[in-house]
């Protein structure tokens, strides 16, 4: 083989590396807009004071064993759990997703993690009353991503 043979098989094999190093972070990310019927939803609670306190109440009976007192993530019952609970606070992950996609995620759950499906447990109303209270940790990006 030739030396610029070499070097472009050298050069080849680096490149699929790469893809392949790449590859497997590309497809564990958030599906950003929620599949079938929860697609394009709007919160009904959005603009209910109320659900901010009522979703308070819900999280810290609900979720703050994995997500913790201040929704960051670092709850009583988080230590081992892989991936690690969402930081609902100090991350984009609220500000980044619809709340489509947000009531979407709670009332499905999210598989490959320790995050239930709250379907069968809290009422519509009490998972968008949750939704708005996860906005309210964020009153800076209040406004509604694209879908």
């Amino acid at each position: 083989m030739t030396p610029r043979a070499i070097v472009l098989v050298l050069a080849l094999a680096a490149g699929g590396l790469v893809l392949w190093r790449i590859a497997p972070a590309t497809t564990t990310r958030v599906q950003a807009e929620p599949p079938g019927p929860y697609a394009g939803r709007a919160n009904p609670r959005s603009a209910d004071a109320s659900a901010v306190t009522a979703g308070a109440a819900l999280f810290q009976e609900n979720c703050t064993s994995c997500h913790g007192d201040h929704a960051d993530g670092h709850g009583v019952a988080a230590s081992g759990l892989t991936p690690p609970p969402a930081d609902l606070r100090g991350s984009t992950v609220v500000p980044e997703h619809s709340d489509a996609y947000l009531f979407y995620r709670l009332s499905e759950g999210k598989a490959g993690t320790a995050m239930p499906a709250f379907r069968g447990t809290l009422d519509e109303q009490e998972r968008w009353a949750l939704v708005t209270y996860l906005r309210s940790l964020h009153p800076s990006s209040s406004h509604q991503p694209a879908p």
